[in-house]
């Protein structure tokens, strides 16, 4: 799952970089789109176990946001996520400006955990 934004000035903070918060938005938006693609509805955040913010985004980056599952357990799933940061309207290198794991949990209609399917294992090397 990928989501890309462009920010603004909107989104700065008072030192003129984006702020943390912003980030963190994207970063559980594309890890719920993950989570609930795996689980086939919806995935609620449990938990972010860990958000580590790398360096500056300013008004006028595009924000990367790419999120994938590490593993599912019964009814949860740990998402990892990295996000990376290149200007807008240039083609250059990209910086990898955060990364983050989060848990979520797959719920029923009446907000009670359900199964999630098993993550399916890579092929055997050669194939």
């Amino acid at each position: 799952m990928v989501l890309a934004h462009i920010m603004s000035e909107h989104d700065t903070n008072l030192y003129g970089t984006i702020h943390g918060g912003v980030m963190m938005r994207l970063i559980d938006d594309a890890a719920a789109a993950a989570a609930g693609r795996h689980a086939g509805g919806p995935a609620v955040t449990a938990s972010v176990d860990r958000m580590t913010f790398l360096a500056p985004v300013r008004a006028g980056d595009l924000l990367s946001v790419e999120a994938a599952l590490r593993r599912a357990g019964r009814t949860s799933m740990t998402v990892g996520v990295r996000v990376t940061a290149e200007r807008w309207n240039h083609s250059g290198p990209t910086t990898e400006v955060a990364t983050a794991t989060l848990t979520f949990v797959a719920i029923d209609a009446d907000g009670t955990p359900r199964p999630v399917p098993a993550l399916a294992s890579p092929p055997p090397a050669g194939d």
